[in-house]
């Protein structure tokens, strides 16, 4: 597979705003580790940490949309995804039961900071567990399509 042309996402502009976020992306890391290394508080140190390991994800993901445009294009086929399917299920069924537990114990809490971080984890759940959904979609799409 080669680079992908004639799209909207193959437009100088386009690799130029994705450029610019990715190097927002750093400086948000940056301001993270700064918070990290300025404060004492756990729950702050906490919430950097996680902000700059979500920042650090998106310049993965961010690169992979350049490299997916100048360099080679994403490419699945369905033997690919047919044989991973019963582990995409199993993790599904992961994800469904760590949304079970999380929100179990979202209703038994009562301190406002287990709250807010349980509140935050059962949205990284759900997150999670779309995004093997919407893998699934993809697996059906590819099957159907060919």
């Amino acid at each position: 597979m080669g680079k992908i042309k004639g799209t909207k996402e193959s437009s100088n502009e386009f690799l130029k705003i994705i450029k610019e976020w990715q190097v927002l992306e750093g400086k948000t890391i940056a301001s993270a580790d700064a918070l990290v290394r300025k404060t004492n508080n756990l729950f702050v140190k906490t919430m950097m940490e996680m902000i700059k390991r979500d920042s650090e994800k998106h310049k993965v993901m961010q690169q992979m949309i350049i490299d997916n445009i100048t360099k080679e294009a994403v490419h699945l086929s369905p033997d690919e995804l047919l044989s991973i399917a019963d582990l995409l299920e199993k993790h599904v069924a992961i994800e469904a039961k760590s949304i079970e537990l999380a929100e179990t114990a979202l209703e038994k809490s009562e301190l406002f900071f287990t709250h807010y971080i349980l509140s935050y984890l059962i949205a990284d759940e759900i997150k999670h567990h779309d995004m093997i959904d919407r893998l699934n979609e993809v697996k059906k799409a590819v099957v159907f399509v060919t």
